[in-house]
């Protein structure tokens, strides 16, 4: 199995880090991997890299302030995620790309298939963020995202705050201290209203025991109702990050998805 080729490109005055496999069979189509908050690429290697040998090139970008490319200079919205997502795929000259979204990934790739903008061939949707959820949790977040850097200016209250972020969920939302009014940004918009206008066929892939407050498994339903050309699928016994914890099935499934697109565009 290859080794990505890690690239850099600047995107809207942003250096974006980026990770290249090529295909290693008659090429199909090209994929485009967006991580989750708190995250990076190399996460998405183990269960991703052997579609190479199936025809697909993979794209996996390290979204601004994850990962190795550069923190934002200002705090963010999800528009300007998509737009630097998709001026990336513009300027690489990509054409109707297959979007890949895990947890905020998947919140990005709504925006971008509800707008339009590009045509893409497919969307699949990895235990994804973007439905209203007021649980004590999430309301416990955003209240620590809000109030937590001050604290960070004492050097020894940095234990105290990884202690209270992640008695409030999930690590994949850990709000790092230069991020935290785009972390507020982004938990706070919803993107319900976004998902009828999707044409692309979507892959809606959930861990079973996804407990995490923003993405619970009860969230399949909804985005499996709401998105015209859907269809749902659920690996039990595993939480958030079911592409690590059920590799094999994950792969699977996702390849079945992808050769059931191949030659309809």
């Amino acid at each position: 199995m290859q080794k990505p080729i890690e690239k850099d490109i600047v995107v809207d005055g942003q250096l974006i880090h980026y990770y290249h496999a090529e295909a290693l069979a008659e090429r199909k189509n090209t994929v485009v991997f967006l991580h989750g908050w708190g995250s990076n690429s190399p996460l998405w290697f183990s269960s991703t890299l052997p579609l190479t040998e199936k025809g697909y090139e993979l794209l996996f970008i390290d979204l601004p302030g994850f990962g190795k490319s550069q923190s934002p200079k200002k705090p963010l919205h999800l528009d300007d995620y998509a737009r630097i997502v998709l001026d990336f795929v513009q300027k690489l000259g990509i054409a109707q790309p297959i979007l890949v979204g895990h947890s905020f990934g998947g919140k990005i790739s709504i925006r971008i298939a509800s707008k339009k903008v590009i045509k893409l061939t497919g969307l699949v949707l990895v235990d994804s963020s973007g439905l209203p959820h007021t649980s004590f949790a999430t309301q416990t977040k955003i209240r620590i995202a809000k109030t937590v850097k001050p604290i960070m200016e004492l050097s020894f209250m940095q234990g105290i705050r990884s202690h209270l972020l992640r008695f409030s969920g999930s690590d994949d939302y850990i709000a790092l201290p230069e991020l935290r009014e785009t972390f507020v940004h982004i938990i706070r918009e919803h993107i319900e209203f976004e998902l009828p206008r999707i044409e692309a066929e979507t892959l809606i892939l959930w861990g079973g025991n996804d407990d995490n407050s923003y993405t619970p498994v009860s969230d399949v339903s909804v985005f499996h109702s709401l998105i015209p050309h859907a269809e749902a699928h659920i690996i039990q016994n595993v939480g958030h990050y079911c592409f690590l914890d059920a590799p094999k099935e994950f792969y699977e499934t996702l390849l079945g998805f992808l050769e059931s697109l191949h030659g309809k565009n």
